[in-house]
């Protein structure tokens, strides 16, 4: 869900907590949370490296900082690299693999990318199914590339490259500065930003095939 309907849930909760993943506006909490712009970052200067140009991007939904972040880390790859930025390669998705799925059906129906960068791994499930349809040999004619590590990334055919969080990491930092919070009530706000890094397996490959036209 959106962040502010998130946000006036938790605004009157008296009870010690930790915000997870995402910050919130207007929550006076703990947080912990990974790197979204940088790993989003990560995921697109991997494509930028093997050598893609025509990169495009299914976020979640705009209402969450976590999809604004992670679009804010594809448009500094991009720009970095001296690419324009198209409104056209960037569609907004719900964090599912039916989302996925139909923002890709768009992606692919006329003048497809050579790469997607998946907002999180489910969107990038559904981006696999959408190239299978239509026959898009990924990766040889299109590279996707996930977020989260989820466990079915590694399952799916073929296995999705993506950008690795630990979640174990995540939920020991939690309890940890959620037990600092009942210990302490006084203490300072503490946020805890955890690095994530790129997860190869078998979705990602260098520049070739049929979409050499738009390098």
């Amino acid at each position: 869900g959106g962040d502010s309907g998130l946000a006036q849930g938790l605004a009157g909760v008296k009870t010690p907590m930790v915000i997870v993943d995402r910050s919130l506006d207007g929550v006076d909490a703990d947080l912990v949370r990974i790197d979204h712009e940088y790993g989003a970052y990560l995921a697109t200067r991997h494509l930028l490296e093997l050598g893609h140009r025509d990169i495009a991007t299914i976020g979640g939904p705009a209402s969450t900082s976590v999809a604004q972040m992670r679009q804010a880390g594809y448009c500094r790859a991009l720009k970095e690299a001296g690419i324009e930025v198209r409104p056209a390669r960037m569609l907004e998705s719900d964090f599912t693999s039916t989302g996925g799925y139909n923002a890709a059906a768009i992606l692919l129906e006329n003048d497809p990318p050579s790469a997607i960068f998946a907002g999180n791994d489910m969107i990038g499930i559904g981006v696999l199914r959408a190239a299978a349809e239509r026959n898009v040999r990924v990766p040889g004619e299109l590279s996707v590339i996930g977020f989260d590590d989820i466990q079915m990334s590694r399952y799916v055919y073929p296995a999705l490259t993506t950008v690795g969080q630990s979640i174990l990491q995540l939920g020991e930092m939690a309890a940890e500065v959620l037990l600092r919070r009942i210990a302490t009530p006084q203490m300072v706000t503490d946020q805890r930003i955890v690095t994530p890094s790129i997860v190869l397996r078998e979705s990602t490959a260098p520049l070739s095939g049929v979409f050499t036209e738009y390098r």
